[in-house]
C-alpha cells in the first residue's frame, strides 16, 4: 500500500468517525433535538428506566399488552443465543462495539468496547443508543446514493412507529437506528445485502406484532393453540436470530469501510441463504396466523408482512432503484405519499461543516466481498 493511499485511508476513517459522533458534541446545542422537533415522542414505558439510576429490572406499566412483555424475553431470548453462539461471538462482539461508539465518552476505534452481560444493563444501553439514533442527523445532504438516503430516512419512519409500544424495539433495531447512508451506500451495492434489506426492514412492524401469538385469546382455538405453541415459539425464536444476524451483518459491512475487524466478521457468501432463510420463517408463520389465528387479530397481524416500499421521485439518481433481486423479480418503488406519518417525522440535516472535507473513495464492494470471512452467519 502506497503512502498516498495510508493518508486517504487515515482521513476517511477519521472523517466517518466525526460523522459518527456528529450529536456528540455540535448537535447537542441543535434545537431540533426536542422530541417535537424531532418526531420521537418519548414512550411511556420508559418511565424511571430512563433515568441515570434505574430500577434493578425493568417490567413494563400498566396499560400495555402481554405481548409487549413477551416481545422483550422472545428479542432478549434471539440476542443471547447468537451472542453465546461460538459460530457467531465474533460478528456480535463487533457489532457492539460499533454500538458502544454511539454511547458518549466512547473512544472512536473501541474495538474491545461490549455491552454489559446483564440483560437489563444491555437494554439500558440500546435505549439510550437507539434513543440516540433516531433523533441524531444521518447525512441527508451528503453527495451520495439517493437510495441509501431514502433508505435511512423510511428505516428510522418505521421505527419510530412501533418504539412508543414495544421496548423491545431497543434490542431489535438499536443497530438500523445508527446506520448512516454515507456508509449504508456501498453495502447496498451487494445484491443479498439490498434485497434482505427491502424485506427486513419493510416488515419490522410485523415482527414486533408477532409477539401477538403467543396469546391464547387471539387464537381460534384453545385445543390449537396449546398443540402448536411451543413451535410457534422456537419459530419465532429462529426468525428473530435470523433477523439480528442479518442486522448485525448489515451494520458491520456499512462500516467495513473503516473498520477491518468489521470486514473480517460478515457473512459475505452467505447473505443469500441467511436472506432466504428468514424468507421461508415469515412464510411458514404467515400460514400459521392464517390457519390458527382469529380473523380480526390475524388481519391486524398480516397487513404488515410486505417489502419496503420506496418513493421512486425520493430515489432518482439512484443506479440501483428497481434493480433486478437474486430471484430475478424486480422491486416495485410505489409512492410514499398513502403513509399517515407526519411530516414531522423527518430526520436532521446536517451540518455543513461535516460535509465540507473532501471524502476519498472508499473501498470497493468487489475489494470487500474478496475478503475472507472469518464468521460463516
Amino acid at each position: 500500500m502506497t503512502k498516498t493511499t495510508d493518508a486517504d485511508t487515515g482521513r476517511l476513517r477519521k472523517l466517518v468517525g466525526r460523522l459518527l459522533h456528529h450529536s456528540s458534541h455540535a448537535h447537542t446545542s441543535n434545537p431540533d433535538d426536542s422530541d417535537a422537533g424531532s418526531g420521537v415522542a418519548t414512550p411511556e414505558w420508559l418511565g424511571t428506566y430512563r433515568g441515570p439510576s434505574p430500577s434493578a429490572s425493568f417490567a413494563m406499566p400498566k396499560g400495555y399488552g402481554r405481548h409487549t412483555q413477551i416481545s422483550l424475553e422472545l428479542w432478549t431470548a434471539a440476542y443471547n443465543s447468537i451472542r453465546d453462539n461460538l459460530r457467531s461471538a465474533g460478528l456480535v462482539t463487533v457489532y457492539e462495539s460499533i454500538l458502544c461508539q454511539e454511547l458518549p465518552h466512547q473512544s472512536i476505534g473501541g474495538i474491545n468496547q461490549t455491552l454489559p452481560r446483564s440483560d437489563d444493563e444491555r437494554l439500558k444501553q440500546l435505549i439510550r443508543i437507539t434513543e440516540s439514533g433516531l433523533r441524531k442527523c444521518r447525512g441527508a445532504n451528503c453527495p451520495i446514493d439517493n437510495y441509501a438516503r431514502v433508505l435511512v430516512k423510511m428505516s428510522k419512519r418505521i421505527i419510530k412507529s412501533v418504539w412508543a409500544d414495544y421496548p423491545s424495539t431497543a434490542v431489535a433495531w438499536s443497530g438500523i437506528t445508527i446506520l448512516t447512508p454515507l456508509l449504508l451506500g456501498p453495502t447496498m451495492q451487494i445484491d443479498g445485502m439490498k434485497r434482505g434489506a427491502v424485506h427486513v426492514i419493510g416488515r419490522i412492524p410485523w415482527y414486533m406484532h408477532l409477539s401477538e401469538l403467543m396469546l391464547a385469546s387471539g387464537w381460534k382455538s384453545d385445543a390449537d393453540f396449546n398443540r402448536e405453541q411451543a413451535g410457534v415459539r422456537e419459530r419465532l425464536l429462529k426468525l428473530y436470530r435470523k433477523v439480528l444476524e442479518f442486522e448485525m451483518n448489515c451494520v458491520c459491512a456499512a462500516a467495513s469501510t473503516w473498520n477491518n475487524a468489521a470486514k473480517n466478521v460478515v457473512g459475505w457468501h452467505a447473505l443469500g441463504s441467511l436472506v432466504r432463510d428468514i424468507e421461508t420463517l415469515d412464510d411458514e408463520l404467515a400460514e400459521i396466523i392464517k390457519k390458527y389465528v382469529a380473523k380480526g387479530v390475524a388481519g391486524s397481524i398480516l397487513r404488515y408482512n410486505s417489502d419496503l416500499e420506496l418513493d421512486p421521485v425520493e430515489c432518482q439518481g439512484s443506479a440501483r432503484v428497481g434493480s433486478t433481486s437474486t430471484t430475478g423479480t424486480t422491486e416495485t418503488m410505489e409512492s410514499l405519499d398513502q403513509s399517515s406519518e407526519p411530516d414531522s417525522h423527518r430526520p436532521f440535516q446536517l451540518d455543513a461543516s461535516s460535509t465540507a472535507e473532501t471524502i476519498p473513495e472508499p473501498e470497493g464492494v468487489d475489494r470487500l466481498m474478496n475478503k475472507p470471512s472469518t464468521v460463516r452467519v
